[in-house]
């Protein structure tokens, strides 16, 4: 699994179809926009668990930010 450290209005690219920015919210949180295709279902993790089982490789537990 990758694990990016990224600041609020920077973004990864997954292929060439899907990007994914993060940008600041407030105290602990912060808000992801996602662009790609919409064949693609994007799924907030807990949506996605009532169906399937966690995808390998995720962490379990929160990390506090530095």
């Amino acid at each position: 699994m990758l694990s990016l450290q990224l600041k609020s209005g920077e973004y990864l690219a997954i292929g060439d179809d899907i990007a994914v920015q993060i940008f600041e919210g407030s105290g602990s949180e912060f808000r992801v926009a996602v662009k790609a295709p919409r064949e693609v279902p994007i799924l907030r993790g807990e949506v996605y668990e009532q169906t399937k089982a966690r995808p390998d490789g995720l962490r379990t537990k929160r990390t506090k930010s530095p």
